[in-house]
């Protein structure tokens, strides 16, 4: 998939210069297509070294809008190529003449438009509903799942802030805090993670890919002793539920993952765990093995992790690798829950999907049901 990426940016590079030659009537596209080519590698040199996750202002910035010019010259391909022919013939059926400036324009403020609207969806979030029937429960229990915030070169303390205030305001019993909530060292810092002690709930935490990439052993500290009960491969008995907190593994020995960080693998840990006999709820950060998980008498399976695609037409990507990609689903008796993500990575930018928080209201079973 990477290499297909960079076959097509390489191409939008070389073509996008040469075609604006015309709508503009340039003298020269090498100059164009070579500051194109060179801030495309950038940002996937950024990608690919890691360097985006140092402490540092500059990379976090350049990280960011390299980011957004990435997907800005992805859609300026697609439009180009889609919407410019369909321009032309509008403009000489209408006007009777053509209007190559006018096309360009048109295309290069589609474009834009598509990224700006991105931008500004990027930075808010939605709160879902849920409530799943949880057989041997004895009470209602209400939790907030919250997977990939992303602490780092785009979220900081005015977007953890807000999010505490609205999962305060939900009145919550648990808070599941599933993987990826920081993407970058630039996050380690003790008063970002002061602001969880505000949270009034029992708060939970899981391991999702992205902690590999920063300084784990800093960012797991900096997690517990901001009042997050840290489970890796490990349970917690509360509220009358068992809550099975799995180490961020891949599903199998057979199945690969792009996101790899360890030789740990589903089928073999979870039936590892020791268990109580209360009902059970597993979090892992990502939304395989779900077979393992509905063979080991799971209740409901929480996960996030694909960002639901984030970007159009990453969802098309997305959902042919994950086919439990985003929402509920149902697995023999277990509940599947896939959250979007409450924050994004890589392009600062949400296209045909969003930021989210899931509020989830366990219920207990009635007889019969």
């Amino acid at each position: 998939m990477l290499i297909a990426c960079l076959i097509v940016l390489a191409f939008a590079s070389w073509f996008l210069p040469f075609r604006y030659k015309r709508f503009f009537k340039l003298k020269k596209t090498w100059p164009w297509s070579l500051a194109v080519a060179v801030l495309l590698v950038g940002y996937f040199a950024l990608l690919m070294s890691g360097i985006y996750t140092q402490p540092n202002a500059v990379v976090a910035v350049s990280f960011n809008i390299l980011g957004l010019f990435s997907i800005f010259v992805l859609y300026l391909l697609a439009v180009t190529l889609v919407g410019a022919p369909v321009l032309s013939y509008l403009g000489l059926k209408i006007f009777k003449k053509k209007s190559p400036c006018s096309v360009g324009v048109l295309c290069l403020a589609v474009a834009f438009g598509f990224v700006a609207l991105g931008w500004v969806q990027a930075q808010e979030f939605k709160v879902t509903y849920h409530e799943i029937e949880v057989a041997g429960l004895n009470k209602q229990v209400s939790l907030v799942h919250l997977p990939d915030i992303h602490l780092g070169a785009q979220r900081g303390e005015k977007y953890l802030t807000k999010i505490v205030e609205t999962v305060n305001s939900l009145g919550p019993d648990i808070v599941l805090y599933n993987g990826d909530l920081v993407d970058s060292n630039i996050a380690l810092r003790p008063e970002l993670f002061a602001i969880f002690r505000n949270v009034t709930a029992e708060q939970y935490f899981t391991t999702g890919n992205h902690e590999f990439y920063v300084n784990t052993n800093e960012a797991l500290d900096l997690i517990s002793k901001s009042g997050l009960k840290i489970l890796r491969s490990e349970t917690a008995l509360t509220n009358g539920l068992e809550i099975i907190g799995l180490e961020y593994m891949n599903a199998d020995q057979t199945s690969t993952d792009a996101h790899r960080v360890n030789d740990l693998f589903m089928n073999v840990e979870l039936p590892k765990i020791p268990r109580s006999g209360l009902p059970a709820i597993l979090v892992h950060h990502s939304p395989v093995g779900v077979s393992y998980a509905a063979q080991n008498e799971i209740a409901a399976m929480f996960s996030g992790h694909t960002h639901g695609g984030q970007v159009f037409p990453g969802m098309l990507v997305v959902r042919s690798r994950f086919p439990f990609f985003k929402g509920r689903y149902q697995v023999g008796k277990m509940t599947l829950l896939v959250s979007q993500g409450a924050g994004t990575f890589g392009p600062w930018m949400r296209l045909g999907s969003f930021n989210e928080i899931q509020h989830v209201k366990l219920i207990p079973k009635k007889l019969g049901s």
